[in-house]
């Protein structure tokens, strides 16, 4: 793994699951972090522990960004690398597999879904690349379900189709910042946003670590516009390749 002493990271969903992962692993590797999440108490105890720093931030507020931005400019001045993570389903992990289907469709749930995975994003993205130095990289965390179809729950499926969307049609305008961007799609993975009727005894998850292992790889990937798939600890992750694009792994 690269050194990543002296570099701003920056990380959303930073409290838990794959946020917190890559807090702790870039942090160990001598990075500056700033953690950014809307739950304080846990996100201060996650990112203060790897003396980073927290940041209280709902990335579906655009005044919450707008505070956060400041305060990073202030604190660091300039980002090197970008992890939009943050991310929810439709319905909390408790509610019945019934909930997640677009027929169960709640509209407060939808707005603050949409809000997180998809505004989340693109407010990130908004204010925080006036920050990024060239030669830096962003990483946002979209889900297998943002390729293929995820029948149980669909609303989730289309804010993640959206954010590969966004993703890969953003090459050419970071490029020219001397800016990459890619999105890491991992299957399940063992966070609270399971929901708990899938958590089957023959179901198998990957770790947090495993796949912020994977997120820092493409930190460091020349590759950009692309969209990586992610589906078990023991394979790489690979490049899903759009129209005129080739299947790789690193």
């Amino acid at each position: 793994m690269s050194d990543f002493s002296e570099k701003n990271i920056v990380v959303t969903g930073a409290a838990s699951g794959v946020g917190a992962a890559v807090v702790r692993r870039t942090s160990e590797l001598g990075a500056q972090v700033a953690g950014l999440d809307i739950n304080k108490a846990t996100g201060e105890s996650v990112v203060n522990a790897q003396g980073g720093q927290f940041i209280h931030c709902d990335v579906s507020d655009v005044a919450s960004w707008h505070e956060t931005a400041t305060t990073l400019n202030d604190r660091f001045g300039s980002i090197d690398h970008l992890h939009l993570n943050a991310g929810i389903q439709i319905a909390p992990p408790e509610a019945p597999l019934g909930d997640y289907q677009f027929s169960a469709m709640n509209l407060a749930r939808y707005k603050k879904m949409t809000g997180v995975n998809i505004d989340g994003v693109v407010y990130g993205l908004y204010y925080l690349l006036p920050l990024m130095r060239a030669g830096g990289s962003i990483v946002v965390t979209g889900s297998l379900a943002g390729i293929t179809p995820y029948d149980i729950d669909p609303l989730y499926a289309m804010t993640k189709h959206a954010v590969t969307g966004l993703v890969r049609s953003l090459k050419v305008e970071l490029g020219a910042r001397q800016l990459r961007i890619n999105a890491l799609c991992p299957g399940g993975i063992d966070t609270g946003i399971i929901p708990q009727d899938q958590r089957t005894p023959d179901a198998v998850f990957m770790t947090p670590e495993s796949v912020a292992h994977e997120v820092m790889m493409l930190f460091m990937t020349p590759e950009s516009g692309a969209t990586w798939a992610k589906v078990s600890e023991g394979k790489p992750a690979w490049i899903v390749p759009g129209p005129g694009q080739k299947k790789r792994s690193h």
